[in-house]
């Protein structure tokens, strides 16, 4: 049965200009299309967009004391781009739209997306923000992720910053529960809107 495909469209914001999308890629989403595609059983393409091929976009002004208002903001902004697009019937469940940006929405939010939803924002200071908000995007939930142990520690991308921890790796994986979220919502016949709109956390202590 044929499945439509996914697709991650990553605006890079200008003030990433100096970094080159291979290395952008490889530090963000080297390991995050294999994942989603073994997960749902559809190809996965994650395009980076650099600020001169869409200004409109890459020059969004993301920072923001309340992070929901930069998301709503942000959501605008990629349904105009949707408008003008040739195709215009992309579906959200699959096509979502990720902005990258070099500094956090404000001192308490790395990244912030709809769970479920096509559009979030993500700051490279943490390594994993980027999958973590993409993971909110298709259902992927806090309360699910998982801490394992295979020889060592490692914590699955959607653990919360709060209970991060520095001795723990990046697992580069999605829970088994969390990829059960996500396949039943790609999978599912029709989906309801966006729930609610989940921020990731900055706290004090972790900021430079």
């Amino acid at each position: 049965m044929f499945k439509e495909s996914l697709a991650l469209l990553v605006f890079i914001h200008q003030d990433l200009a100096d970094y080159s999308k291979d290395d952008l890629y490889e530090n963000c989403f080297s390991w995050l299309s294999e994942e989603m595609e073994s997960i749902s059983g559809r190809k996965m393409l994650i395009r980076l967009i650099s600020p001169e091929e869409a200004p409109g976009l890459t020059n969004h002004p993301y920072k923001n004391s309340d992070a929901s208002t930069s998301l709503s903001a942000w959501k605008i902004a990629v349904d105009n781009y949707r408008r003008n697009r040739p195709r215009k019937d992309l579906n959200p469940r699959f096509n979502k739209f990720l902005l990258l940006t070099r500094s956090a929405i404000n001192s308490q939010v790395l990244g912030i997306a709809d769970l479920p939803g096509y559009a979030g924002i993500a700051s490279i200071e943490k390594r994993r923000t980027a999958a973590h908000e993409v993971g909110h995007m298709f259902n992927a939930v806090h309360q699910d992720s998982e801490v394992l142990y295979n020889g060592w520690w490692s914590e699955t991308v959607m653990k919360p910053t709060d209970d991060f921890s520095e001795l723990r790796h990046d697992a580069d994986r999605f829970s088994d529960k969390n990829r059960e979220n996500i396949r039943a919502y790609l999978d599912a016949k029709k989906t309801s809107g966006p729930t609610r709109a989940v921020p990731r956390p900055e706290y004090d202590d972790e900021q430079d």
